[in-house]
């Protein structure tokens, strides 16, 4: 079984634990926002805006899953491909996340939701 460095699988379990975070803020984003102004055009591009953010966020989820798995399933060690997409993909996520998150703001402060 090949095994990542402890400081990897927190950096990985963190970023997992902070991409569930925005699904849901940006589930509960929208749920507040067809409640208080119901679906119109205007709604509609935030709304499709939000669901964009919230599959991203479920995309690089399922890929640190995925990943880490194959990891752990790997003998003797993981291949240089698994261990360069888990790089990159811990890079792409963390710049992911924190667009998300400011992005996620400014709809709420853009309809007034709290």
């Amino acid at each position: 079984m090949a095994e990542l460095p402890p400081e990897i699988t927190i950096t990985v379990l963190e970023l997992q634990r902070q991409l569930l975070s925005i699904i849901h803020k940006t589930t509960a984003t929208a749920f507040m926002l067809l409640e208080s102004y119901g679906e119109t055009e205007q709604t509609i591009v935030s709304l499709n805006d939000l669901d964009n953010i919230r599959e991203r966020a479920n995309t690089y989820y399922s890929r640190f899953y995925t990943l880490l798995l194959r990891i752990a399933d790997s003998q003797p060690i993981a291949s240089n491909a698994m261990l360069e997409l888990l790089d990159r993909s811990i890079e792409e996520s963390q710049a992911n996340i924190a667009a998300s998150e400011a992005t996620i703001r400014e709809e709420k402060r853009n309809w007034n939701l709290p």
